[in-house]
């Protein structure tokens, strides 16, 4: 199955060939998030889950930064991000951190994306 076109709203091929090239830099980011979120890295596009794990946070972001009005289906879809984050941490720092990884991918994400279209 090819999970990149989970990535709803994007060219595909372009997709594949933006992650790709972020993966040659947030490799480590990838996989710490990919542990946390207890994601195989054996499996078939686990970058993609990844991938679409920080573009759900994007999302998040802009409800709590007051972007996008939010609605129930998206605020239950925010909690279990930050529960999924959270779980097992015993402080903010720990989760600050794994959110600035999912910010700085998205960000990357939407650079890279625009260069290469």
């Amino acid at each position: 199955m090819d999970r990149i076109k989970l990535i709803s709203g994007y060219d595909s091929k372009i997709v594949r060939e933006t992650l790709d090239r972020i993966l040659r830099d947030k490799q480590n980011e990838f996989r710490e998030l990919a542990e946390v979120l207890k994601v195989p890295r054996g499996s078939e596009d686990w970058e993609v889950i990844i991938l679409k794990f920080c573009l759900d946070f994007e999302d998040c972001l802009n409800i709590w930064t007051n972007l996008e009005e939010p609605n129930s289906v998206k605020n239950t879809k925010c909690m279990t991000i930050m529960r999924e984050l959270a779980r097992g941490k015993k402080n903010l720092k720990d989760v600050i951190h794994l959110q600035n990884i999912a910010y700085t991918i998205f960000k990357e994400f939407h650079e890279t994306y625009k260069r290469l279209k």
